[in-house]
Formats: structure tokens, sequence, C-alpha cells
């Protein structure tokens, strides 16, 4: 639904037919607007991975660092909060590992292109990952929804685009940014859709923690059907 609307604001341009519109090197657009690039607008980082050969850097230990790589991306939905591994305190510090701050929108630019997710809580990534930061709260559906749609085949200098793109690329990418009023819209209208997708990735992470915690002890016999069932009463 937030793609529909997305497509419907700033792709066709519905609810500003009756508007003034401008010349750009993208077309017609309304006035107010802009093309520009996207370090213009956002803070722009990428991720690192301390020498895998020094395995002290890295944990499974849930109490660490989140550290995303394109994998966990592939897999988490439109938010991610957890990874398949973690790095160290030291980790962080010793290799000027960047944290991502909360709902900052991530992007994959290396070997496998274009997959998109929000965190959701702080954490770092590796160098396959860009990190699109904002103080603006209000852009962040509006970019989420902007890398979702955007083609990135436009950026390949090659044959192969997952070697072609790369940090300058993805910094130098073209976006359309609407006028402040138009974006303080958007997100009034689709940040309560992308909150309800949160608290129903949220739920499920929930329910599957209490599914692993409670299958092991019923196949056990350590509890039963009955018991609960008297709990939940």
């Amino acid at each position: 639904m937030a793609q529909a609307i997305f497509k419907s604001w700033f792709v066709d341009f519905k609810p500003f037919q009756d508007g003034e519109f401008i010349d750009s090197v993208v077309g017609a657009i309304p006035k107010g607007w802009h093309v520009g690039k996207v370090d213009d607008f956002f803070d722009i980082s990428i991720g690192k991975t301390p020498p895998r050969k020094e395995s002290q850097w890295f944990t499974t230990d849930r109490t660490d660092i989140v550290w995303v790589s394109i994998s966990d991306m592939g897999s988490c939905g439109t938010y991610i909060s957890d990874s398949s591994e973690y790095l160290t305190i030291d980790a962080i510090s010793k290799f000027n590992v960047k944290v991502v701050p909360d709902n900052t929108v991530l992007l994959s630019f290396k070997l496998t292109v274009g997959r998109v997710a929000i965190t959701n809580g702080e954490m770092a990534t590796n160098e396959a990952i860009a990190h699109f930061k904002t103080d603006n709260n209000s852009l962040v559906e509006f970019i989420y929804l902007y890398l979702k749609a955007f083609n990135f085949g436009s950026l390949g200098s090659t044959s192969s685009i997952a070697t072609a793109v790369n940090s300058k690329i993805i910094k130098a990418m073209p976006i359309l940014m609407p006028d402040a009023d138009t974006v303080n819209s958007f997100h009034e209208l689709a940040s309560h859709i992308m909150v309800q997708i949160k608290a129903n990735q949220e739920e499920i992470v929930t329910l599957k923690n209490l599914r692993d915690t409670l299958l092991p002890k019923l196949m056990s016999g350590e509890i039963s059907i009955a018991s609960l069932q008297a709990t939940a009463k």
C-alpha cells in the first residue's frame, strides 16, 4: 500500500496535477521540488568488516553489536533488528566500524544490489551495505520506498551490475526531492502503515521465540498442553 501511494505521488504526480510544473533534467516536476544526488540530502556511510582471520572480533552473543550482512537483509523484511553474527565493542572501536542509528535505511550495493531495510535499533553492517542517515525522520519512509522502486540496473557501467556499483556511485545516485510540506504530508500518511508493519514483524519474532522455547519442552514431556492451557487461563 505504501509503495502504491509513493508511485502515485512521486512518479505519476497525481495529487499535484493542478499545480505548477517546472522543467528539470528528468522532465517536468512540481514547482519547489529539486533534482540532486542522494548525498545532497543524506549522510551516506559504509559498513566495515574486521579481519576475518582474527576471530576474536566476531561472536554469536546477542548482547554484542548486531552486525548486518546482505544475507541478513535477504530474510529480514522491511525492518531489521537481528543478524547471524555480532561484533564485540572492542571491534567496533578498534576498526572504526560505523554504528548505524535506529530508524536508518540500509541498502546493499555489492554482489546482491538493491536489498533495502530499515534498522530497528542501533547496529553495524559490513562493507557491502550503505547507510542513509538523516536527522529528519520525515524522510525515512520516502527514501526507503524510493530505493525499493529504484532501477539499479541504470547505475551499472558494465554487463555485471554486481561489480559495477561502488560507494561513490551510490552517493551520486540521482533523486527527485519534494518540497518539505510534501515530504511531511507523505510521512504522516506512510508512517502509520510502517508502524503497523514494524509491530507485525516484532510480534512474529516474539511468537517464533516462544515456539522455540516451548516446543522442545513439549516434545520431551517437561510440560503438557494442559499445563499451558491452565497457565493461559
